[in-house]
């Protein structure tokens, strides 16, 4: 089927994307940043901006806007892939997809884990809810000015907010901070419940491939971003201490 043609770039980019994941590490947490105090955010948030250009987001960033611009300059008009996943009568599984994607179950996990940390003194868990948080905020300013920027009309037709796709960014931010903290185990099905959503939204004709495939790419530059932390942070504890060092490059 002519649809699924279109697959290979998200195969790619999703490849890419836990290429980029491992090459920051996983399973580690604790970051040269322990400040989960909600005063801290705002600093911690501007600090990482220039993370958005780290050396790991090349790949999944090139991959990602190639694979868009071909989607949208060649393929979308036919918007095959949409009708050959209904025919896959997988209807419960993209209903997930598309909860999934929603922001406030990936804002409750972040804010949820953030307070019960801060609570508790888990300061692993504090941290992930903090960083899952700040992905969530920063892939909801940048997708929505890019909505309202390019102005793109639905497949459906409902309004003209169809490029990047807001479900996909939210799903694909949140994976690089599941798998920084907490591995591979729950690192990969992040990505696969993200590639889900990605694909319930061409089914449900709310995105072309293109929305999505610019959703995802955003999503993973963004997550590894807020988890980047130098390669040379060291991490040594005792009896009654933890001490943390790192130097920058």
């Amino acid at each position: 089927m002519k649809g699924f043609r279109t697959l290979a770039f998200f195969s790619i980019l999703l490849a890419a994307g836990l290429g980029a994941s491992a090459a920051l590490g996983e399973g580690t947490g604790f970051f040269p940043d322990p400040d989960v105090s909600l005063a801290h955010f705002p600093t911690k948030i501007l600090n990482d901006l220039p993370h958005l250009f780290i050396d790991e987001n090349i790949a999944p960033f090139a991959v990602g806007t190639a694979a868009t611009a071909l989607d949208w300059g060649f393929l979308d008009n036919q918007n095959q892939l949409a009708s050959d996943l209904q025919g896959w009568n997988s209807q419960p599984l993209f209903d997930f997809g598309n909860f999934y994607g929603e922001g406030w179950v990936e804002g409750g996990v972040g804010l949820g884990g953030w307070g019960l940390g801060a609570l508790t003194n888990d300061r692993k868990l504090a941290e992930f809810g903090r960083d899952a948080t700040e992905a969530l905020l920063d892939s909801t300013v940048v997708v929505t000015g890019l909505k309202y920027a390019v102005g793109r009309e639905r497949p459906d037709g409902s309004n003209n907010q169809s490029f990047p796709s807001g479900h996909s960014i939210t799903a694909f931010c949140f994976a690089p901070v599941v798998i920084r903290y907490w591995g591979w185990e729950a690192g990969v099905p992040a990505y696969l419940l993200a590639a889900v959503t990605g694909l319930a939204r061409v089914e449900g004709y709310h995105h072309y491939l293109s929305d999505v495939l610019a959703g995802a790419t955003l999503g993973i530059v963004i997550g590894n971003a807020v988890v980047y932390a130098p390669k040379d942070v060291s991490l040594s504890a005792g009896p009654g201490q933890l001490n943390l060092g790192w130097k920058f490059n």
